[in-house]
């Protein structure tokens, strides 16, 4: 597999999200269909959040379990906690001081600050895309483009989901901007991480990834605080979990 090859997959398994995008440009749904999508996209962030949270603290606690490797378990995990907050705290900081008292951002506003989280995710994919290759694992290196590739062909409705619940419509244009933001930085990082990789640099991008999801999935959950359909709902929030997890379990699958 050439060097141009990997750069090329891995730019089309960042480019799935646009599988999920086109839901941003129906014109009308049914208000409790429309609670049931956005929750669905809640359920695929949860899963985001579980996934890369324990992917991250995986690395540190396996670092603290080893007396020679104590403090590089230490670093790793404030990392870990300093990008969580990071992630978490900037998006309120960014909505507090940038976002607020303009009435025509709220669902546009949120979907752009979940197309980043997905960015910042998917950029640790990407980087363990180029980290794989650099290492010679020519295999496992396929199979992790497939399997992301899989994962976030389930993310784009995520990032529209905010707002497909409140029955606007995205221009195509738009589209395209939020596909550049959520899968772009899967190229980046299979290009960053094939010329140079770092555990550190991935385990702080994995905390501010987390972060910013758990941000979000708040401001979903607001939403439809007030629909009266809970067990539909929430139906929909497991429902998107196990969407999320099955798909990583194609890429956990394929990569063993």
């Amino acid at each position: 597999m050439s060097f141009a090859s990997v750069l090329l997959l891995g730019f089309i398994a960042g480019g799935t999200i646009l599988l999920g995008l086109p839901a941003g440009r129906l014109k009308s749904f049914n208000p409790t269909l429309r609670s049931f999508l956005s929750m669905l996209a809640a359920g695929i962030l949860v899963f985001l959040i579980v996934e890369i949270l324990g992917d991250a603290g995986g690395d540190a606690a396996e670092s603290l379990k080893t007396p020679d490797k104590l403090g590089a378990g230490v670093a790793l995990a404030l990392l870990l906690a300093g990008g969580l907050a990071f992630g978490l705290l900037g998006l309120v900081w960014f909505e507090q001081r940038l976002l607020r008292g303009k009435s025509n951002a709220g669902p546009e506003r949120l979907s752009f600050m979940i197309a980043t989280a997905i960015g910042l995710h998917n950029l640790s994919e990407g980087l363990a895309i180029g980290q794989s290759y650099a290492q010679g694992l020519r295999g496992l290196t396929l199979t992790l483009i497939i399997g992301f590739g899989l994962h976030n062909a389930t993310e784009g409705f995520g990032i529209v989901g905010p707002v497909v619940q409140q029955g606007k419509r995205f221009s195509w244009g738009t589209l395209l901007l939020l596909a550049a933001i959520g899968g772009g930085p899967t190229f980046v990082g299979t290009l960053l991480g094939s010329l140079w990789t770092s555990t550190y640099l991935s385990v702080a991008v994995l905390g501010m990834a987390g972060g910013a999801l758990v941000y979000v999935v708040k401001e979903l959950f607001a939403g439809v605080r007030k629909e009266s359909r809970q067990v539909v709902v929430m139906t929909a929030v497991v429902l998107g979990f196990v969407i999320g997890w099955v798909t990583d379990l194609v890429a956990s699958g394929a990569a063993g």
